[in-house]
């Protein structure tokens, strides 16, 4: 039997991004939506789910890139 550890798996995974709109990114893996990441005033909110209206706040980041690192990086998003 091998075990293999999720972390190193959720580090390499690969995302995809499509701008929805002006203020609302899509993130997703080749198989499935992941989350939004929304622009609000000075920052921005990575949304967990398959829809941006009824999605999980993961949380507000300061950049694009660290809200995006945030859906990547949460457990059971991949």
């Amino acid at each position: 039997m091998t075990t293999t550890r999720i972390e190193p798996l959720r580090r390499n995974a690969r995302i995809i991004t499509r701008a929805v709109s002006a203020d609302l990114v899509q993130v997703a893996t080749p198989e499935r939506v992941i989350g939004f990441v929304r622009a609000e005033h000075d920052s921005f909110v990575a949304i967990k789910g398959a829809n941006p209206h009824w999605g999980e706040v993961v949380g507000r980041y300061a950049t694009q890139g660290m809200a995006l690192e945030a859906l990547r990086q949460r457990k059971r998003s991949i």
